[in-house]
Order: C-alpha cells, then structure tokens, then sequence
C-alpha cells in the first residue's frame, strides 16, 4: 500500500534528498539510490522506474514519489523507509534534519509489520494429491546444472568500467581485448583514462572479492562505432580466468530467451535471468524484456548456451522497427551487425576475435 505523505513532509524530504553533495550528479544519484536498495528483492523494479537525468530537484521528486507509491517491499519494510533510512546514514546525527526524518517512520508506520498472510490449509482443486506430485507449472524452466557452471565462467569475462563518461560494463571478446558500448568510451582518449575492474563482485560468503584493475594498453588497439554503439579496446592484460566469449552472429527468435552479466547502476555484478524474453530481432538489434539499470550499458547478451548475441544498450519506450510501434524494453545490437562491421572496417581487431 502506498505510503500518503502530506505535502509539508513531502516537499521536506525532496529537500533533505536534493542538498546531499551525492545528488549533484547522475552517477552519484543512481549510487544512491541502489545503495540503499542493495540486498532488496525489489531493487530493480523500483530503479527501473527513474530516470535519474535532469535538474536535481526534479529527479529528487520523482525519487520520492516513486519509493512512495511503491509500497511494501517485504512484510516488514516500506520502499519509503528504506530511503529515508540511507538518508539518515548521509547525514549525520548532527544534521538538523536527522530528528525530522526519524518521525517519518512513526508518522507513517514505516517499519510496523504486517500481519503475514495464513498459510493455507487445504488443497481445494478436484486434483488429487499424486496428480499434483509431479507438474510443470507454465513454461518449462528446468535447465541442465551445467548452466550454472557455465554462467560463472562467463562471468569472470565480464568486466566494470569507470570513464569520463561515467559507469558502465565490458567484457572480454579476443586476447586482451575488450567490447563495450561507445557511448561508454567514444573515443581512444576515453579508452585510456578509464579503469577497468574484473572481479568487482561478492562471493559466496556475501564479501566483496579481490579486484583486478588494469587499463588501456598505451598505443593498442582501439575501434569505435557511434553507428552501432560499440567499442573494442586494447587492455593491458586479463586475469587467467577471464577468457574471450564465443560471439554468435544468429538472429535470435521472438520468445527466445536471453541473460546478461552486469553491473547494474555501475554496482556489483549481478546476472538477470528471469523475465527475460526476446521481443523483436533483426540483423541490427535485439530487443528482450531482460531487466538492466544504468552502467549495464556495454554488457554481454547471452542466449542459452553463453554465446554472446548482442551487446546490451539502452532501454525505454523503444521503437520496433518492424512495426514502427514503441514498447517498453531493452536493447543490445546484434552481433551479426557488429561483427559485419568489424570484420569491414577493423579486419585486425576482427581476426583476433575469430583466432
């Protein structure tokens, strides 16, 4: 249920939200908003729902809007109170506004739970018990264990970069060669001030692992196209385990399923693997309701054996060339385009990816 703030407490914490020095940029903005969603089962719904571009008072008031609107995101915890407690972390004991935002939580009940919902006691279908033994519920989702195996190879391939164009993903493709998007490094100036972090992930035991962090090979390779949004740069080296992903040029089929390897909001990597359709495919693009966030911008798309298909880059209110009609979805460039491309203007760079 939404949370109902009046307009005094409302306007009062787009302001505590909008004078944090964190929320004077895009990228500081997603940081902190993630930051606070880091762990929660809803985190990518909520994100997914704010462009974190423009005037700061603006995106502030979009922020609280939504967290308000949004409701509970376990029986025990409101979106709001989530939000309102990391700005309590950003200010301080000391901050005036600290008292203002700890009475938000009694005035709403922002961390009163709910009562859970009565198990249920009795099955009251017309099946009988052993028809219910054994059943595939919709869709078939049974994969072989070896996928899982699979997805942890590949995502030590997947790399986080940080360049003056702010936060997004690579990943490995040819001997210390790396793709991404070229509005992540659009140029060979790009590529060298930028910082690329393998590794940059928690592990089993819930901590964050030890990083790899190398940079563009002075005077390597480098090849952009603003055309197809991609880039492919010289790195000094890759971990061992960070071996080049199979890059398929197939036009995948509508309904066909796609993961990425990420980091979304430029945070650590996580895969999405539910939800996650293709919608339209042709030789350029691919289009698939597979969740990402900004600084998932450059990731790999990957059908279901791990074969790299496209290059994830941008979502919205796209528009389905075929139809000419817009959708809500993401959008990667297919590999048969960027391939085609490689192989016509930068023919080293494309035989070291197919040695």
């Amino acid at each position: 249920m939404a949370t109902q703030l009046s307009k005094d407490n409302f306007d009062r914490l787009v302001g505590a939200l909008t004078r944090l020095d964190a929320f004077r940029t895009a990228t500081g903005r997603v940081r902190l908003v993630a930051g606070a969603l880091e762990g929660s089962p809803r985190a990518l719904d909520i994100l997914g729902q704010i462009d974190f571009d423009g005037p700061a008072r603006a995106v502030a008031v979009e922020i609280v809007r939504r967290f308000a609107q949004f409701g509970r995101v376990t029986p025990d915890q409101e979106a709001l109170g989530i939000l309102v407690n990391e700005l309590l972390l950003w200010q301080g004991e000391a901050d005036p506004e600290s008292q203002f935002l700890r009475s938000l939580f009694e005035t709403y009940g922002l961390d009163r739970p709910i009562a859970p919902a009565p198990n249920p006691t009795a099955w009251k279908g017309q099946e009988t018990d052993a028809d219910l033994q054994e059943k595939i519920i919709g869709e078939d989702t049974l994969r072989p264990i070896a996928m899982l195996e699979q997805a942890l190879l590949t995502a030590a391939s997947v790399v986080h970069i940080s360049g003056p164009q702010g936060l997004g993903t690579g990943f490995v493709v040819g001997p210390n060669l790396v793709m991404t998007n070229n509005h992540v490094l659009a140029s060979r100036e790009d590529a060298s001030a930028a910082e690329f972090t393998f590794y940059y992930e928690l592990g089993i035991d819930n901590k964050v692992k030890p990083v790899v962090q190398v940079h563009a090979r002075k005077d390597g390779q480098y090849y952009t196209s603003a055309d197809l949004d991609y880039s492919v740069v010289q790195i000094e080296s890759t971990p061992e385990a960070a071996k080049p992903l199979p890059l398929k040029a197939i036009k995948m089929a509508r309904d066909a399923r796609v993961a990425i390897i990420q980091h979304p909001a430029g945070l650590y990597k996580k895969i999405s693997i539910q939800n996650n359709f293709v919608q339209y495919a042709d030789s350029r693009v691919v289009q698939y309701t597979t969740s990402t966030l900004p600084g998932s911008s450059g990731s790999p798309v990957l059908n279901d054996d791990f074969k790299v298909v496209a290059i994830h880059h941008s979502g919205g209110n796209l528009l389905e060339p075929a139809t000419a009609r817009r959708y809500l979805r993401n959008e990667g460039m297919s590999m048969i385009s960027v391939l085609a491309d490689l192989k016509q203007n930068a023919p080293e760079i494309y035989e070291r990816l197919c040695a």
